[in-house]
């Protein structure tokens, strides 16, 4: 049986050299895409907004291309319990205002975030 050739390929991130990467803010925005599309999709919201403190007052090109487009259900209950839980209102308010929720989301589901009002 021929194994199939598995070899290590250097990913080139474009103009950033390895020495000007201090932080994952300084990745290109596909590596930080690629990251995210691991993750539920509210917690790719809570991902670009940690990434871009200014990402939930307006949305940039990299949060978007986090966040995606595909929000007809935005749940709370994809994420870990305790993480929902610690969500208060204004976590909730920049989430929203990440994703655009007011034209995507057509269903909120708040489940698990105890701490609301």
């Amino acid at each position: 049986e021929d194994a199939p050739d598995i070899k290590r390929r250097r990913i080139s991130a474009g103009d950033c050299s390895p020495r000007g990467i201090r932080c994952l803010t300084d990745l290109p925005s596909g590596i930080l895409t690629h990251v995210a599309s691991f993750l539920a999709a509210p917690s790719k919201a809570l991902f670009a907004i940690a990434l871009d403190k200014n990402s939930a007052a307006s949305p940039n090109e990299r949060s978007s291309a986090i966040v995606g487009s595909q929000w007809d259900t935005l749940d709370f209950g994809w994420i870990e319990e305790e993480l929902a839980a610690k969500l208060n209102d204004d976590d909730i308010e920049k989430v929203l205002l990440c994703i655009d929720a007011v034209n995507k989301v057509k269903r909120l589901k708040l489940t698990n975030c105890v701490t609301l009002p």
